[in-house]
Order: C-alpha cells, then structure tokens, then sequence
C-alpha cells in the first residue's frame, strides 16, 4: 500500500493503517535521532515520541511533503530540544536588520567536498560513530547539511541560529570530520587546495 493511501486511511482512524505507516519508517526517525544525539538510549527515545507526534498530528502534513520527510523534521526537532535542555547547544540571536551573512568570506557550498564524497564511499556504520565524535553544535549542522541536503537556510533555521553561524559550523564540522576521517584512514591525505582550506 502506498504512503498516500495509508495516511489517508490513518487520518480516518484506521488504526491498522497508521500501525504500518509508522513501523515502516521508524527507521527514519531513528537514524535522524541518533546522528545528532549520539545515544541509542536517547535515540530511541526520542524515536517513540516523534512516532506518538506524527501520529496525533497527522493533520498537519500538508499535500507536497512526503511523510518520512516530515516525520525527520519531527525528529530532529525533538532531538534539537534535548540537546537544548542539556545545554550542549543555545539559541542565538537574529541576525540584525540589514545584514547579509551569504556574502561572507565562506566557501561555496555548490559541489560536494572531498569528506562528503568519502562519506558516501566509506563504511557507512563506521562514518555514523566517527560522526557522532563532532561536537553537538558541528554534528549537527553537518548531520543536516551533508547527510539530510538541507540548504544553509534551513540549517540555520532548524539551529536556531545566524546564518554565519550555521556556515561556521557546517565549515568547522567539515574540518574536525575530515581529520577523523584521515585518522581512521577513511579518506585521502591532504592535498595543498584541502591545506589551504579550500574544500
């Protein structure tokens, strides 16, 4: 059956509908929790909530997104609220009226770099620990940008933070991800354009 038909059918309280719907992605929710927890306890549990929320909220996907999506979305913004109540990230200002953050001195994020190419080369259960290594901030801006395609808007947005600060993060968690990659010699050494900063 597809995605459509049993969200329909689980708006209209078809109980055996909504089961299957959410047991066939439950992963999705999972994989998302975990990047940026880094806990399979926690993972879990936020896992359950987000389950229970989409669910309950089945009302609020609108037509053109697709459930898994927006089941992610769920997820990581629940994740986003534990890491917050821990105080391993903050909230940050705006950025004030007039600024331009897109113009800054950041490097153009329009092709793949070396790291994110290797990410999808490279043994995918070793990557995930390695990620979950970064420091919560820089996971997950990364998490989001390179793993989920999420354009720096919405990385800043889903932080809650400037637009700088989003491409600072993304650039310094490409930077501590490219040496825990080199370190578990899952990418290739530097080359004199990587030294340089240049991605």
């Amino acid at each position: 059956m597809q995605d459509d038909e049993l969200v329909a059918r689980s708006r209209n309280g078809d109980l055996e509908a909504a089961s299957a719907l959410l047991a066939r992605y439950q992963g999705v929710a999972y994989t998302a929790a975990l990047r940026l927890l880094g806990e399979p306890a926690d993972a879990e549990d936020v896992t359950q909530d987000a389950l229970v929320r989409a669910y309950a909220q089945l009302g609020n996907l609108h037509d053109g997104t697709t459930f898994p999506s927006w089941l992610r979305r769920i997820a990581i913004n629940l994740s986003l609220n534990v890491l917050r109540r821990r105080g391993l990230i903050r909230f940050e200002p705006l950025e004030p009226p007039g600024t331009d953050a897109s113009k800054r001195d950041f490097p153009d994020d329009a092709e793949p770099s070396p790291e994110t190419r290797a990410i999808v080369a490279a043994d995918r259960d070793e990557i995930e620990r390695i990620v979950r290594q970064l420091p919560a901030d820089q996971r997950i801006a990364v998490v989001l940008r390179d793993m989920y395609g999420y354009d720096m808007a919405d990385v800043a947005a889903i932080g809650r933070c400037k637009l700088s600060a989003a491409k600072m993060r993304v650039k310094r968690g490409r930077e501590a991800l490219r040496e825990l990659l080199r370190s578990a010699g899952l990418a290739p050494q530097a080359t004199a354009s990587t030294q340089a900063g240049v991605r």
